[in-house]
């Protein structure tokens, strides 16, 4: 497969609008296609990994709101935003979930030879994420991680990181930081590093390395997954969720009442 495409005719997607917000109506394998396409030629864009938090985060932070409209793609994560796009109209999209995402490009022969970067975590999760992807995969082009320490939102990376993986000139750059921390990151910082496609995962490599429990799937496919996190850290997320989950629910509500004619946006390039 060929992995050269003219962004502004081939990669047109469909979107609906949940509080400003233009969430791509996209599957697991559509969004593979599109992210090995523009990683051989993009200059510095990102794609958001969006959630119900991400969007209620957007509603109430500008910066966090900017980072979504900046953004190649929004894509829809978790299953409430699904729910709503199909309800919508949009039969074919289906939840983009970070983990799931990794593992479908790394299945790939043509994208594991890309040049791939892992930002966020810690060294030891870097590892163990690194060989079990080797172990299930093959091998891949990984040129370079950083584990940054904890730093509050909106910090700026230092220029020697920024500079060094502008040098490596990666063709994806995977953040897994906590929302809006990571598409604060992607906003500020890949305009600066200027290649390649940056790629927001969350918690995907605490996840796929076996370092956080996943929720069973039937849990993740019920919509209910934000139960089993909270179950399994209450006192990290239950504030969190008591202000996102009844937000999120009016704000789906509203997309319902005001949704418009199925649009089609060109992702930005």
């Amino acid at each position: 497969m060929t992995l050269i495409g003219n962004t502004k005719t081939d990669l047109e997607v469909e979107r609906f609008r949940v509080r400003g917000i233009d969430v791509a109506a996209i599957d697991i394998a559509s969004t593979t296609d599109l992210l090995g396409r523009l990683a051989a030629h993009a200059q510095g864009l990102y794609v958001t990994v969006t959630g119900a938090h991400g969007i209620v985060e957007s509603v109430y932070s500008e910066q966090v709101r900017q980072a979504h409209d900046q953004a190649a793609l929004v894509l829809p994560d978790g299953m409430p935003l699904v729910w709503l796009g199909r309800r919508l109209g949009f039969k074919r999209i289906g939840r983009v979930y970070g983990p799931d995402l990794m593992e479908s490009i790394f299945s790939r022969n043509e994208f594991r030879a890309l040049r791939h970067y892992f930002y966020g975590s810690t060294p030891a999760v870097i590892n163990r994420l690194a060989s079990i992807i080797r172990a299930r995969f093959g091998e891949f082009n990984l040129i370079g991680a950083h584990c940054p320490p904890i730093r509050p939102l909106g910090f700026n990376e230092d220029e020697e990181i920024i500079t060094h993986i502008r040098q490596l000139r990666p063709q994806i750059v995977w953040v897994g930081l906590s929302t809006p921390k990571q598409e604060l990151w992607l906003l500020q910082h890949m305009p600066k590093i200027g290649s390649g496609i940056g790629v927001g995962v969350g918690a995907a490599f605490d996840l796929l390395s076996g370092s956080t429990r996943q929720a069973p799937r039937w849990i993740q496919r019920s919509g209910f997954e934000w139960l089993f996190r909270l179950l399994v850290e209450p006192r990290r997320l239950f504030s969190r969720y008591l202000f996102i989950v009844p937000r999120f629910l009016f704000y789906m509500a509203e997309a319902l009442i005001t949704h418009r004619r199925p649009f089609r946006r060109e992702p930005k390039v």
